[in-house]
């Protein structure tokens, strides 16, 4: 498939994985939230996860090799 953004290849990786990643850093950013001294690190895993989440769903586990982004 070509990049809809600047005509380059895009990959595919394993929708399933990402998901999965995703969750497991939510959950963990969950388990941070605990300890005040962890509060900033839970937000970045959290965040993360969210980004494994909505890559693995929306942009279809795609990534453009050249311009570095997935599509939606």
């Amino acid at each position: 498939m070509k990049c809809p953004t600047c005509g380059g290849e895009m990959i595919q990786k394993n929708r399933i994985r990402l998901f999965a990643a995703g969750i497991g850093l939510i959950f963990l950013s969950t388990l941070a939230f605990g300890w005040r001294w962890l509060w900033v690190p839970g937000i970045m895993l959290a965040l993360a996860g969210a980004y494994l989440v909505i890559w693995s769903v929306a942009g279809r586990g795609r990534w453009c090799r050249n311009c570095k982004n997935f599509s939606v």
